[in-house]
């Protein structure tokens, strides 16, 4: 199996953290290879809690760990033993590296060059939002920060770098999450829904970094009915998002039947890629028929 890197984006309760876990113990059965997920949301983890107690999943966690050195560990597959302490010897059994995600580690990246800031630290040549308040009743002086835009491009760098280090580890599926960014397309009056990291420079390039970009979404309960999951298959038109135009790659080759939806429905990530796999396939069975045709035809004397 050719490795496959994958950029899940949607917003929150969409399902992305579930769409890992699917995608976790379908690796499992099929490979026996378990999951490493490097966590930087705030939400928990409660829809794979299954998979983390049997172990399918192996979860490392930010918190409170200095965003520049989780991100630069996890971009490497390394992992820490029971006392905390990093291990830089990626293990050999992983099927899945997963990151989460792409806007909640860029947002740890932020947060921590406003506390620079507010110690005099100067990071990308802007000047420091920074200044200190007094606090006449008791006396204690609290160092406010900002962030400016130096801080934007210094963490949007990072981000890139660190997802192309992410696609050097050794697993047949690379898997990085981000919330939704709705922003305008600069080639028409449409909105554009595209993945969120940090600022809205990266939303349309996040996409071709990946070799599949899909985009899930929820519809709330109505009327009775429960929630509705929808993975999204390439480039669509979500009318419920007020015709934005969603971001999507399945790159599916020149021979494979076309899609009879762009959607699927209720969301799984594991039917996607048996659907690109089925594609695949018989491109390649529709290629060997051509060149047989070729083959056929009559030269000239």
């Amino acid at each position: 199996m050719s490795k496959k890197t994958i950029l899940l984006y949607g917003r929150t309760n969409s399902g992305k953290t579930a769409q890992i876990g699917e995608l976790a113990e379908y690796v499992f059965a099929k490979t026996g290879k378990k999951t490493r997920l490097y966590h930087g949301d705030k939400g928990g983890l409660d829809t794979i809690s299954p998979q983390i107690e049997e172990g399918i999943i192996m979860v490392e966690e930010m918190g409170n760990t200095d965003p520049w050195h989780f991100l630069h560990h996890a971009a490497r597959g390394h992992y820490k033993d029971s006392q905390g302490k990093w291990i830089l010897t990626p293990e050999e059994n992983i099927g899945v590296y997963g990151f989460e995600s792409l806007r909640s580690i860029a947002e740890g990246l932020m947060e921590s060059m406003k506390q620079k800031a507010a110690e005099g630290v100067n990071i990308g040549g802007g000047s420091n939002v920074a200044f200190q308040i007094k606090d006449a009743s008791d006396g204690q002086t609290l160092k406010i920060s900002g962030s400016n835009m130096a801080h934007f491009g210094v963490a949007q760098s990072r981000m890139t770098e660190e997802v192309w280090q992410s696609q050097r580890l050794n697993a047949d599926y690379i898997i990085w999450t981000s919330s939704v960014s709705k922003d305008d397309d600069s080639t028409s009056s449409n909105k554009v829904l595209g993945p969120d990291v940090i600022g809205k420079a990266l939303t349309p390039e996040v996409p071709r970094w990946f070799n599949l970009t899909f985009r899930i979404d929820v519809e709330p309960a109505k009327n009775g009915a429960p929630e509705k999951h929808i993975l999204f298959l390439g480039n669509h038109v979500d009318i419920g998002a007020g015709g934005a135009a969603g971001l999507g790659n399945i790159r599916m080759p020149l021979g494979a039947p076309a899609l009879t939806s762009n959607t699927i429905e209720p969301a799984s990530l594991v039917k996607a890629l048996q659907l690109i796999e089925g594609g695949q396939k018989s491109a390649r069975e529709a290629l060997k028929k051509r060149l047989a045709s070729f083959a056929n035809l009559p030269t000239k004397a």
